[in-house]
């Protein structure tokens, strides 16, 4: 499977209208993209499903608290026309493992692929000469968002914080891996829009340096 093949937006029809679907919580319709599709288990349990695998009948939900839990009161029980069980702190912390989920094999696909580069000079040099489409600092690198580079992407939009300098060395094979650059366009969609619905409801695990301050 190539990279474009793990990304929403390149299996469009070119010229199709994105595809919109209801949010289970508040009722407004809106894209597909922005919401997050969630599947029912035969059990009436809950799972997310980021990656849109199409597997079992979905609901869509914006990734916001409000709507989150006003779709467990009611939302999702109408949607799917069964009971459903599940909590706003079950299905928080499923979000957000979903979301680190489809970014790492995003990552680790980008990276068979030759999509990703990674430390502070590499993706200084892909920043530089217009390469880099996504920087992702690991959320214990704050140093390295002292490089002008850095900093002029996170202004930009242009860079994400997630995981930490371990975690994220591993999926290079690397020790410890500070910051990354995605080098393909649609799978730095698809992973800062996995990072987009995680925050919401990443509570204490989201990253102190990552403040308005910083950008």
């Amino acid at each position: 499977m190539t990279m474009a093949e793990h990304t929403e937006d390149e299996q469009r029809t070119p010229g199709k209208a994105p595809p919109r679907r209801m949010c289970a919580g508040c009722g407004k319709r809106d894209l597909a993209d922005g919401l997050v599709r969630v599947v029912l288990g035969p059990d009436g349990a809950l799972a997310i499903d980021l990656a849109d695998s199409k597997f079992g009948r979905g609901a869509h939900v914006h990734p916001a608290v409000d709507c989150v839990t006003k779709a467990l009161r009611a939302g999702f029980a109408k949607a799917f026309k069964a009971k459903v069980e599940g909590s706003i702190e079950a299905l928080s912390d499923q979000i957000v493992e979903a979301a680190d989920r489809r970014i790492e094999g995003l990552l680790a696909g980008a990276r068979r692929g030759r999509l990703v580069v990674a430390g502070a000079d590499s993706v200084r040099d892909a920043l530089n000469d217009g390469s880099a489409e996504l920087v992702l600092v690991a959320s214990d690198a704050a140093a390295a968002t002292k490089f002008s580079e850095i900093q002029e992407a996170i202004g930009q939009g242009k860079a994400v914080a997630w995981s930490n300098k371990q975690h994220l060395g591993s999926l290079f094979g690397r020790d410890e891996v500070a910051v990354c650059a995605v080098l393909h366009e649609g799978v730095a969609k698809a992973i800062g829009s996995a990072r987009r619905m995680a925050l919401p409801f990443a509570g204490s695990r989201s990253e102190a340096w990552w403040s308005s301050e910083v950008r």
